[in-house]
Formats: C-alpha cells, sequence, structure tokens
C-alpha cells in the first residue's frame, strides 16, 4: 500500500459548499486556513494569494495541491479546477503533484467527530432531479461514492447525515441530520491524507453526466496568481 502524501508545502483547496475553504500547509506539514463566504469564483484566487503572502511565498514554491473533486457546487469545484489547469498551462506549478479528496469522505470524518458513537451511517448531499449523493460508512470502512434515487434514501434504516452549507432541494420523508461542513477541521487532522488520491488531470467526480453551471468570465483570475 502506498504511503499517504506529504502535507509538507500543500495547498489545499475545497470549494464544493457555500463556503470556500483554502487551506496552506508550511515545510513543517502545520496548516493555515483562510475561509469565506462569498461565491467562490470571486473568493478564491483573492484567499489562495493572501495565504501565499502571509507565507511570502509565491505559487511555484508549493510542492502540491489537494483539491475537492465533489460532489457539490458545479461553479465552485470548477472554478478550482480551471484555476489548477491554467497554473499548470503557464508552468506555474510544473512537476508539482495534484491530488483531490471527496467532499462525502470529508463530511464522513466530520461526522466522526461529532458523532463518535455512530459506526454505520449514510453521509449525503441532495444531487438534484428527486436524487442524492451517498457515500456508506462502516466503523472505519469508507466506501465509494454512489449515486441513488430518493427511494432507495428513504429505505435506509441507518442513520443520515447532511451539511447545511449544500443546497436542498429534493424532499423526502428521510430523517436527515444535518452539520456544519467545516473541511478545516478535517484539514488539520492526522488523517486527512488518506483521503488523497492522484489526479494529475485535475478531474471533478463523475457521478453522471451534468454540464457545469455558466460561470462569470470576469471571475477567471487564476492566472493572476504568480506571487
Amino acid at each position: 500500500m502506498a504511503s499517504p502524501p506529504d502535507l509538507q508545502r500543500m495547498l489545499a483547496i475545497d470549494t464544493s459548499s457555500r463556503r470556500a475553504c483554502v487551506g496552506l500547509f508550511d515545510q513543517k506539514g502545520t496548516l493555515s486556513c483562510k475561509t469565506s463566504e462569498e461565491d467562490a469564483s470571486l473568493s478564491l484566487f483573492p484567499l489562495i494569494k493572501h495565504l501565499l503572502r502571509e507565507f511570502n511565498w509565491q505559487l511555484s514554491d508549493i510542492n502540491s495541491i489537494a483539491f475537492c473533486k465533489g460532489p457539490g457546487s458545479m461553479l465552485g469545484i470548477r472554478t478550482a479546477i480551471m484555476g489548477i489547469r491554467t497554473w499548470q498551462g503557464v508552468k506555474l506549478i510544473e512537476g508539482k503533484q495534484i491530488y483531490s479528496f471527496s467532499s462525502l469522505a470529508i463530511g464522513a470524518e466530520l461526522v466522526r467527530h461529532s458523532s463518535p458513537s455512530e459506526k454505520t451511517y449514510l453521509v449525503i448531499t441532495d444531487a438534484r432531479r428527486n436524487s442524492w449523493n451517498a457515500l456508506k460508512v462502516k466503523e472505519t470502512s469508507i466506501g465509494p461514492v454512489q449515486f441513488i434515487d430518493n427511494a432507495t434514501l428513504e429505505a435506509e434504516n441507518i442513520p443520515l447525515f447532511s451539511f447545511n452549507e449544500f443546497p436542498k432541494w429534493t424532499r423526502t420523508q428521510a430523517h436527515i441530520q444535518y452539520l456544519s461542513y467545516l473541511p478545516e477541521n478535517v484539514l488539520s487532522s492526522p488523517r486527512f491524507p488518506l483521503f488523497l488520491e492522484k489526479n494529475p488531470d485535475a478531474n471533478p467526480i463523475d457521478l453522471r453526466s451534468i454540464e457545469f453551471a455558466k460561470w462569470i468570465p470576469t471571475a477567471r483570475t487564476a492566472d493572476r496568481i504568480k506571487s
């Protein structure tokens, strides 16, 4: 089994919810974090630039990037992905490792901390069209992210957890417990590297064929982050 990724000089990005969260690990693996309630297409790159200035680093000084591939806000996730791909295209992060993680894996870890007595449960977010993104946790085993319909969700007899920072579209009779989605609490956890997988092309999670929401061209500021 491969060793977990090294967090030293890693830039971590989670724009899957309505809160943009950016973390930067120093050369010792100590985390500094910034968050914003503003739309990720407007807040993400200023947050990154602010953190880099705090460290007196340029983008080229990082060793790796970890981003949330979803599921979640299509616009937020696409903003992060387009930023990473832009930096790759202009050689700002040439040779840097790119990793990704799932918002539901982060959510599962948040549930583990908030409800330690729960051993088997389902972590979900609304996927529109009477459907849900779901990840099942059993003891220490975390399953794959799956796409389920509302009838399947309502038939579940295990605890269901979701998060206030994700949209709610689907009407359901299922009893769902809502927590706060605070990825910074997981980024700072020793378990965070366990959720990372290599994703050199910065691809989003693919649960079904969907189109990303049209985004604001003036918000594309990824290529401006050089220092």
